[in-house]
């Protein structure tokens, strides 16, 4: 078994948000393959089961706010006997232009606090990870208010297909492992 987790913030409020593209990309996952997401009661977190490819893959979403994601990808870890290297976290990132897409096999967590959480439980960089550019950040623009923020204009029009060919990244990651998958998406952009 193999984990995609999304990351984002829980509750109506955040729903459409930039912060919230991770869970939008496992979304898109489960509704590709016919899953509803369920409550888990033995940890904060909702998931979903489906198969991609010759892989069963349980997808999550962390019902902890965004600082608090590494209890939940911990946990689910735990719980299915997955390692690092089988877990792909989806995940925003102001510091790429809005729709590029960056594959990673491991990295540090930058300045995305929710990316700091994981690092901390797993005490391990050395997982799989699709960045989805939200940015930039307009200048002089609190960078809380931009990533609670909604997506505006062109970005909501380009919104589906950014979010689309991130769920096309994890299937890929999942099926031809990390280094091809870099290759073929790293490069390319939602324009």
């Amino acid at each position: 078994m193999k984990l995609v987790v999304g990351l984002g913030n829980p509750g109506k409020e955040y729903e459409a948000t930039r912060h919230n593209i991770g869970f939008m990309v496992v979304e898109e996952l489960a509704r590709r393959h016919g899953a509803a997401f369920r409550k888990l009661f033995w940890q904060p977190a909702r998931h979903a089961r489906v198969r991609i490819g010759a892989e069963e893959v349980g997808l999550v979403e962390p019902t902890t706010y965004m600082n608090r994601s590494g209890r939940a990808v911990w946990g689910a870890m735990r719980k299915w006997k997955v390692d690092p290297a089988g877990t792909v976290v989806v995940y925003d990132d102001v510091d790429l232009e809005f729709g590029a897409i960056r594959v990673r096999a491991q990295g540090s967590a930058g300045s995305h606090n929710g990316m700091k959480s994981v690092l901390e439980w797993l005490q391990t960089g050395a997982f799989p990870r699709v960045r989805v550019g939200i940015g930039p950040k307009p200048a002089g623009e609190d960078m809380v208010g931009f990533v609670l923020g909604g997506f505006a204009g062109e970005e909501l029009l380009k919104l589906e297909k950014v979010v689309g060919r991130a769920a096309d990244a994890v299937e890929s990651t999942l099926s031809i492992g990390t280094e091809r998958t870099m290759n073929a998406f790293n490069q390319s952009m939602i324009g």
